[in-house]
């Protein structure tokens, strides 16, 4: 599938913004991406963990449009970003590219007027293109998915055994789903090693390796499942 950064790539200079963060986020470790706010670099650390989201680029195009006091201006947007289309199967359900803008609360509640004739402008371009607009702050950015992630940080570096993984994995898949308590006791019969794996079940879940529910509450009775991708990739 050819990615968007092979037609598009930032219209503007990295440069530090006053006031704010401003930083290359290295993203995936494939790629280092301008954000020049919290908020931006937040939105891309939800991104990452994402594994629906195969590409991002940022501030990827200057659209036209008329301000409210009837002047010609351009707007660059934050972010495009592009979704896999390869676990769906009907076209019209494709997920397509988001142009983002992000944007505090506080400044679209303040500026409102003079924003809307960019945002108006953005919508237009991104129908046209195929994709969406979207508008995002911090009660957009900071939900239960956003919590999860943050959670599942701590398991990021845990080390899993190889033989240990594949027995999880292996598992689960013969099981069709799980929960993060259950699984573990299918496999191990003492205390210690069950408490082991249930640490192990959340570090596979931070790499996303196990696949769960995202958008609701992480507890122990979590329903999960194996990630049919990287088991593909396994096998094959």
């Amino acid at each position: 599938m050819k990615r968007i950064s092979d037609e598009y790539s930032p219209v503007r200079k990295s440069q530090t913004v006053y006031g704010s963060i401003s930083v290359n986020y290295a993203f995936r470790g494939e790629k280092t991406i301008w954000c020049e706010s919290t908020l931006e670099r937040d939105f891309l650390i939800k991104q990452e963990f994402n594994s629906n989201v195969i590409d991002i680029v940022s501030q990827p195009i200057t659209i036209p449009y008329i301000t409210e006091l009837g002047n010609e201006s351009t707007y660059t947007p934050d972010f495009l970003v592009q979704f896999s289309t390869a676990n769906c199967d009907d076209f019209e359900e494709f997920p397509c590219p988001l142009l983002i803008e992000i944007k505090p609360r506080k400044k679209l509640t303040e500026d409102w007027n003079k924003l809307k004739p960019k945002f108006k402008a953005a919508h237009a371009f991104a129908k046209e293109k195929g994709w969406k607009f979207k508008i995002i702050n911090e009660s957009r950015l900071y939900d239960q998915y956003w919590e999860n992630i943050n959670f599942l940080k701590r398991f990021r570096r845990s080390h899993v055994d190889v033989y240990d993984e594949q027995t999880l994995l292996e598992t689960l898949d013969g099981l069709g789903q799980s929960t993060i308590n259950q699984l573990p006791a299918h496999i191990f019969k003492d205390k210690t090693n069950i408490l082991r794996g249930i640490h192990q079940v959340w570090a596979l879940v931070a790499k996303r390796k196990i696949m769960c529910d995202l958008y609701c509450p992480l507890t122990a009775e979590t329903v999960i499942w194996v990630n049919q991708d990287d088991l593909l990739t396994r096998r094959f």
